[in-house]
Formats: C-alpha cells, sequence, structure tokens
C-alpha cells in the first residue's frame, strides 16, 4: 500500500461514518466510566443492562454474520464461558445488600465489554460496508461470534452476581 493509499483510507473511513457513531462511542465511554465508580444499584437496572447488550450483540451477530448453526453455537460457546466464569472474572465477590439495592464495587471491566462490543460491531459494519472477504472466512465469523456472545455473558454473570447478592 502507497502513502496515498493510506491517505485515502485514513480520509475517507471517517467521513463515511454516520454523525451517530462517534456519539454512540462517547456515550458508551461515559457510561463506562461511570461504571467505574463504586455505587448503589437496583438489581433490575443490571438486568436490563444484560438483556440490553444481549440485544445489541445479537443483532450485530445475525445482521453482519447471519444465523447459520455454526455461527450461533459460537455466540452460544462464548455467552456460556463468560456466564459461568463471569462472577469471578469480574470481580463481584462479597456484594453488600443494602435494603433494596446492591453496593457494586467499581470496576473497568464494563467499559472494556462495551467497548469491544461497539468495536465488533463497527469493525463488523465497515467489512460488510466494503464487502470484505472477512466476512467469508470461517475464523473471523467464529471470532466475532464468540466476542459478542462473551461479552453478553459477561454482563449476565455481572447481573446474576448482583440479583443473588
Amino acid at each position: 500500500m502507497t502513502t496515498t493509499d493510506l491517505t485515502t483510507v485514513a480520509t475517507t473511513v471517517p467521513a463515511s461514518v454516520p454523525m451517530w457513531v462517534p456519539l454512540l462511542l462517547l456515550g458508551l465511554l461515559a457510561l463506562g466510566w461511570r461504571q467505574s465508580r463504586d455505587r448503589l444499584v437496583r438489581p433490575g437496572v443490571l438486568i436490563g443492562v444484560a438483556v440490553g447488550m444481549l440485544l445489541l450483540s445479537w443483532s450485530g451477530l445475525r445482521a453482519s454474520l447471519g444465523t447459520e448453526p455454526a455461527t450461533v453455537a459460537a455466540w452460544l460457546a462464548g455467552m456460556a464461558v463468560t456466564l459461568l466464569a463471569g462472577g469471578r472474572l469480574m470481580g463481584l465477590q462479597g456484594l453488600q445488600k443494602e435494603g433494596g439495592r446492591v453496593r457494586l464495587p467499581g470496576s473497568w471491566w464494563p467499559m472494556a465489554l462495551f467497548l469491544t462490543i461497539f468495536g465488533v460491531r463497527f469493525v463488523l459494519g465497515w467489512a460488510k460496508g466494503v464487502h470484505s472477504p472477512l466476512l467469508d472466512s470461517a475464523w473471523f465469523v467464529a471470532l466475532c461470534a464468540v466476542l459478542l456472545g462473551g461479552c453478553s455473558g459477561a454482563f449476565s454473570a455481572r447481573a446474576l452476581a448482583v440479583r443473588s447478592a
């Protein structure tokens, strides 16, 4: 790739990104930063976040990769692994209930998960937009499906840990 090609890519990719995409990224960054602080939460709020992230993950999978059995199996495998290990992985031991709320320690994990889902969906949107052959590559499809499923499972594990506190 020549310098001219790189310059063209560097200027056309940002120009072709819809305006709502950077706004969504800023919103996710703000939400992720908020999750890094200790706070009292209602368990239902985290269940709503988990359901929202699951729907976002599934819609990204369905829209960009389709619902072939292998793709769905990879998504479910990613979800299962993080659902089973997520509570321990995200440091949710020792949650304390205070009335109808739970004291949730701050964590950067939600930010990482938000940005992973955003990044995978952005790359999938780009690949679809430029008709990339990556979308026909089994390893790429499996990787994206496992990442999306894994993020959904981690949010679900977090919600379940808080709910059972």
